[in-house]
């Protein structure tokens, strides 16, 4: 049975640079001479698909692809400007931020509200004010306006609603990354409850490693339309391919560049915010293959403690691995592996490089499957939020018979993690570094 279908949807809407609201400004500038007819964008371009009831289905693409717009379409929160949608059963829509709340009415008031625009009775909200609060962590603040909650608590009550009242259709925007580690994995095993209820499940999220896991199959929108759909796994590998193909960053590296530097790229301190896309939150991710040649396959990376448990919050004092699976199909005489790790900003922190511990022939050039992990010290970073950016693989021997060759290069944010202080330990010790490394003091 079909739970949501659109045919030749199109949503047109006006630039927001050249189109003004203020009547003055839009007469002073037509005197001027400065007047623009506004333009118009096409948002959504054509879209037809049909998603059954029970379904699991992701949404990826690029930011400004649609992704967002189409979730907005889909709830009726906007109208097409052609094309139909239908939708069957009663939707749960966590959009946006704080999205369908009243700032000035109190906790308890949003969620009886909330459920009975959906079509709840307002008893039935009120039995289930309760439960919803203990999950959101908001028994204290039953009372307190919506206002006066920070923005990880209103995601956190949005969440809570939206999935007890459980929904036909329950529609997600990147809301599984709000709160913190203990909230986000309630929130999992909570969409997990809802995978066995054969709910409708409707999710837009750059961790593609979750997706790949979690949905059944996955939308691929491009400037407003849909470039494919399928398969989670197929449409995934394409569009990291995709990705990789359409941002060739990769670059020929000397053999007196790998000898004497531990960079495997350029000489740039910063790098492009524009190639980070496909990163994920949950220790792990698949790697596209599609720019692999010659001996070296590598599939996969991953963040972990000593224990090799996938891990995306580092405390402090811990040091932390960041893991490469690579399978050698076939000869090598040399072999090396090189990655970043940046902060939000992009700045690179760390350049490690396999070679400054690791001999580049011998065992890391056998034949068959491996897993290579570099082990990243502690007391090193400063608290805050970094990412395993990119990585760079460099063989000699096979078709690379004159020295090393640069055969894969995928310059993407990769893995996040966030690196926090355990309870007894100030943030004064901080000051402007971004590292902070124990420094020994003596006085002789």
């Amino acid at each position: 049975m079909e739970a949501i279908r659109l045919d030749n949807v199109s949503l047109i809407r006006r630039t927001q640079e050249e189109f003004s609201y203020d009547l003055k400004k839009t007469l002073l500038s037509f005197l001027e001479g400065k007047y623009r007819k506004p333009s118009k964008r096409c948002v959504l371009d054509n879209i037809s698909l049909v998603i059954e009831a029970g379904e699991k289905v992701g949404i990826i693409g690029s930011n400004g692809s649609g992704k967002s717009t189409l979730l907005k379409v889909i709830c009726n929160i906007l109208e097409p400007t052609s094309g139909k949608v239908r939708v069957k059963g009663n939707i749960a829509p966590l959009i946006e931020l704080g999205a369908g709340f009243d700032s000035d009415m109190s906790v308890m008031d949003n969620i009886i509200l909330y459920g009975v625009m959906l079509g709840f009775a307002e008893q039935e909200m009120r039995r289930r004010v309760p439960e919803i609060l203990e999950f959101a962590e908001l028994e204290d603040y039953i009372s307190v306006p919506v206002k006066a909650l920070s923005s990880g608590m209103v995601a956190r009550l949005g969440f809570a609603i939206a999935t007890d009242i459980q929904p036909d259709i329950l529609i997600l925007d990147e809301v599984l990354s709000v709160g913190d580690e203990s909230f986000k994995n309630k929130s999992k095993q909570r969409i997990e409850k809802f995978w066995q209820d054969h709910a409708t499940i409707l999710l837009v999220s750059h961790d593609l490693t979750f997706l790949q896991k979690s949905c059944e199959r996955v939308i691929w929108l491009e400037k407003g339309r849909v470039k494919q759909i399928g398969d989670a796994e197929e449409i995934i590998r394409a569009y990291l391919e995709s990705v990789n193909l359409a941002e060739p960053l990769t670059s020929q590296i000397s053999p007196t560049q790998i000898e004497g530097s531990t960079s495997f790229d350029s000489d740039e301190e910063e790098i492009s915010q524009e190639s980070s896309e496909i990163f994920s939150s949950t220790g792990e991710i698949i790697l596209p293959q599609s720019e692999t040649v010659g001996g070296v396959i590598v599939s996969r990376m991953s963040l972990t403690n000593y224990d090799r448990q996938l891990i995306n919050i580092v405390p402090f004092r811990s040091p932390f691995y960041v893991g490469i699976e690579y399978t050698v199909a076939a000869p090598i005489e040399k072999l090396q592996f090189g990655f970043y790790i940046t902060d939000e900003q992009d700045r690179i922190i760390l350049e490690p490089a396999s070679h400054n511990w690791l001999p580049l022939t011998g065992k890391i050039c056998e034949l068959g499957d491996h897993c290579i992990y570099a082990k990243v010290p502690a007391p090193l970073l400063v608290p805050g939020r970094y990412y395993v950016f990119g990585i760079g693989v460099h063989e000699q021997g096979g078709v690379h018979e004159q020295g090393f060759g640069h055969h894969y290069s995928l310059l993407k944010r990769l893995l996040r993690f966030d690196l926090e202080l355990t309870e007894n330990e100030p943030s004064e010790w901080f000051g402007q570094e971004i590292v902070h490394p124990m420094i020994e003091w003596n006085l002789e």
